[in-house]
């Protein structure tokens, strides 16, 4: 166990400096290339075209080609939006199931009712908190229609299983990616095992344009079909007006800064790698568990989700706060699928709630997990900083009059 000089100064929260004088800014770097091309924008004024401009079909194709040159790639306003497209792609209607992972962020459910669909909340492996694959195969029914694993905090779902099960049942397997571009699974990237992959482009994901989204597929008619529901359900001719559609395309501006961030991808995994490494290490024999790495794969670490030992879940709200003060991003995770209000009741109107006692793992290890900051641009000394606030915070509950036994025996 890492340990602390006795003398150090008091926490943040309790009036003492914090370890960095203010919070690292989740700001959007813009290169020269990239500010050159933004100006040529400017001056030529089509900031968003029909279909997708030319800097969003080379965004397009320089992702596609990321993964591969059998893949193609449509670019979109938000992950929330290609997640809706990739699911309408699907054939995903009313009253079809969708099989999502209690641990995620909403949208993915969101997109799903949206088409009418209703999701069916599966558990989660308690060890990388990511969609429990045998819980899945067991949730499988006539009326599945797809399954959705979120590879959340860039932690990989075991896809590889996952396609193998898909086919053998018949349905979709629509990987959301969100948090994850880059991430291992097997020898291949997480996003090349679905029948359709969405990604994220938000407030510091690995690649940030500020907000936007990619649909990636192998199909370049779901491709063709996928651009269409982006634009109205239309074609690319004035009167081709196909089907119901959505206005969902990617502004030009946006296809700059996104494919300019994409080469910095590898560089920007590799220093969230580093950072998650360093909180293992400084956390190592406290009782505080970093998630496993799974081993079907290889993590990114959008964030690194931290578990508490059983029974100190009541500290976490002090924990968050107190880490929070010395200007270290730390927060509690989304809420499980079934805590958000909305959807509990929609499940419970078509009579497919499943909560606490249908999700055993999640139920019992998300409340006391707690997510902290490794990117973006996360540079080692930061990260040290940030694995010593986690570690001091955590000191100072340990060694409070509330809680009189040791970390390590409270495993």
């Amino acid at each position: 166990m890492t340990t602390i000089n006795e003398n150090a100064r008091p926490l943040a929260v309790l009036g003492g400096l914090p370890v960095r004088p203010r919070a690292i800014e989740s700001t959007v770097t813009i290169g020269i290339e990239a500010r050159r091309e933004i100006a040529d924008l400017l001056d030529d004024g089509n900031l968003s075209v029909w279909h997708g401009g030319p800097y969003s079909r080379r965004f397009e194709q320089a992702f596609a080609a990321h993964h591969g040159p059998e893949f193609h790639a449509v670019a979109v306003n938000s992950g929330t939006s290609a997640l809706h497209l990739a699911l309408a792609a699907a054939g995903v209607g009313p009253g079809d199931e969708v099989i999502i992972p209690a641990a995620c962020y909403v949208s993915a459910a969101t997109a799903a009712v949206q088409l009418g669909a209703i999701p069916i909340i599966c558990d989660i492996d308690v060890d990388t908190l990511v969609m429990d694959v045998d819980a899945a195969a067991a949730l499988i029914g006539p009326a599945t229609k797809a399954v959705l694993p979120v590879h959340l905090w860039g932690y990989p779902v075991d896809v590889a299983r996952l396609r193998t099960l898909c086919d053998d049942a018949g349905v979709a397997l629509i990987e959301d990616t969100s948090q994850a571009p880059g991430t291992r699974v097997g020898n291949l990237k997480a996003g090349m095992y679905g029948d359709y992959a969405t990604y994220s482009f938000a407030f510091r994901k690995h690649v940030s344009t500020g907000d936007g989204g990619m649909v990636l597929t192998k199909d370049e008619a779901a491709a063709t079909r996928i651009r269409e529901l982006a634009n109205v359900g239309k074609g690319p001719g004035w009167e081709d007006y196909y089907s119901l559609g959505y206005s969902y395309r990617m502004v030009e501006f946006s296809a700059i800064v996104g494919r300019h961030g994409l080469t910095d991808l590898d560089s920007e995994i590799a220093r969230r790698r580093e950072a998650a490494q360093i909180y293992r290490e400084t956390l190592a024999g406290t009782g505080l568990e970093p998630a496993r790495e799974p081993d079907w794969g290889e993590c990114s670490y959008f964030k690194l989700p931290i578990v508490m030992p059983a029974g100190s879940q009541h500290h976490r709200e002090f924990l968050v706060e107190a880490v929070s003060a010395e200007n270290v991003s730390c927060k509690v995770p989304h809420p499980a699928l079934w805590q958000v209000p909305w959807l509990a009741d929609y499940l419970r109107s078509h009579a497919r709630y499943r909560g606490a006692e249908e999700c055993p793992a999640a139920a019992g290890v998300l409340n006391r997990t707690f997510e902290v900051e490794t990117g973006p641009h996360l540079p080692v000394h930061e990260a040290q900083a940030s694995a010593e606030a986690v570690l001091r915070v955590w000191q100072h509950i340990c060694d409070s009059a509330s809680m009189s036994t040791s970390p390590e025996r409270m495993r």
